[in-house]
């Protein structure tokens, strides 16, 4: 049996959602949207579990900017 798959970008993302240091939180949040930017460059079949994931991980980072 294999754990759940762990995308190249979700690593800088769970540490900006995870972040607990406010003054911290935009420098994470920035790195992640970068890292997911990144990985959009490359081919992503729309639909896909991970492009799925990382239409979440945008909304998710976009609402940590808002209330930051």
């Amino acid at each position: 049996m294999t754990g759940p798959t762990v995308y190249p970008w979700q690593t800088t993302y769970d540490s900006a959602v995870l972040e607990m240091d406010l003054a911290r939180m935009p420098d994470r949040v920035k790195e992640a949207l970068k890292a997911i930017e990144e990985r959009l460059r490359s081919f992503i079949a729309y639909g896909s579990p991970e492009h799925t994931a990382i239409e979440g991980a945008g909304r998710a980072l976009a609402t940590l900017k808002v209330k930051r």
